[in-house]
């Protein structure tokens, strides 16, 4: 984000060649995965597919990476840097709030999105399904993400005044 960068890039994305090779592997590795393979480049598949739906009288939008609609899946691609901890930091991340606004966006249950997420150490790569818990821990989220909104936002409180409080 510097000033030299963006008169390099000429406001493009640019990367440094270790990065490329990275890149590159990981995809290779993906796609030499006969379940990746088949889900990634199958027959009927459309890519960043942009979706935008009204929740709470608020627009949302967001966009697939993947939509197969074939094995009528939404897929996300994904690395990480500890497969292991994959199903743990995805709550971390927000990817159960993913899973709840893009069942959304996309008219899709949550039993019809999967992740696919590569290490980017190891190159070991997972699948996931995702749960009703799962989908239900993004929805409370995105609930009580607009209940501050709400707050702060249409009814003016004092944002200076927002504290998370809880009991540990």
């Amino acid at each position: 984000n510097t000033k030299a960068y963006k008169e390099i890039s000429g406001g493009e994305m640019c990367l440094l060649q270790h990065e490329v090779d990275k890149i590159d592997l990981m995809t290779e590795k993906v796609l030499a995965n006969d379940m990746c393979r088949d889900l990634i480049r199958g027959i009927n598949v459309e890519y960043e597919r942009p979706g935008i739906a009204e929740l709470e009288g608020l627009n949302w939008k967001g966009k697939a990476d993947i939509v197969n609609h074939d094995e009528k899946l939404i897929i996300d691609l994904k690395t990480t840097a500890d497969l292991k901890a994959f199903p743990y930091s995805s709550y971390k991340y927000g990817y159960d709030v993913q899973v709840y606004l893009y069942s959304e966006l996309f008219n899709k249950p949550y039993q019809e999105f999967k992740f696919i997420a590569i290490d980017k150490g190891s190159l070991d790569i997972g699948i996931y399904d995702c749960s009703e818990g799962f989908y239900e821990s993004g929805k409370a989220k995105v609930t009580k993400a607009l209940e501050v909104y709400e707050t702060f936002f249409i009814n003016g409180a004092d944002i200076d005044s927002y504290c998370i409080t809880g009991t540990l």
